[in-house]
């Protein structure tokens, strides 16, 4: 069994987000096609975005603590409902080589206590390290050059 668990965002945003064409906070969504230089991924399914197929970008808070670490940030999701990832154990695969990730720590009032980028090392290893640390609750995964959020990452046990 795995040390942790890794959660898109909640199906309900999705839904949400596809049905009203509107974000949490009001914002009319972008529409776009996917190419092969900026493919994605979806924070629904997981998955790296196939060249031609159309995105919603959008604005989402993932962190569900109201303080300044709470960052309001632009993600993409499928614009064609899609399966929401539910290999919850494992790291998704499409993620792990794609583009250089960052793991964000936070502590149980969702204040950030670290962060480390993964680089060459296996993710899981350095999900394991952070980990180590009691005071973190959780993680985010996001894109280390520009810091797009991507997953949440929990301790295995902990409910999302």
């Amino acid at each position: 069994m795995s040390e942790f668990r890794v959660f898109p965002i909640p199906n309900a945003v999705a839904r949400h987000v596809r049905e009203t064409r509107l974000d949490a906070f009001g914002h009319r969504l972008s529409v776009s096609v996917a190419t092969t230089n900026d493919t994605g991924p979806c924070r629904s399914c997981l998955k790296v975005f196939l060249p031609g197929e159309g995105r919603l970008l959008f604005s989402y808070a993932p962190n569900e603590c109201d303080h300044p670490y709470n960052e309001i940030g632009p993600i993409y999701i499928h614009e064609e409902e899609c399966k929401p990832y539910k290999d919850h154990e494992f790291f998704p695969p499409e993620l792990r080589t794609r583009r250089p990730l960052v793991l964000r720590c936070y502590a149980i009032d969702g204040t950030m206590v670290g962060g480390e980028l993964v680089g060459e090392r296996a993710v899981e290893e350095v999900i394991s390290s952070l980990f180590e640390n009691s005071q973190v609750k959780y993680l985010h995964a996001r894109t280390a050059s520009v810091g797009c959020y991507i997953a949440k990452v929990e301790r295995s046990g902990m409910s999302v």
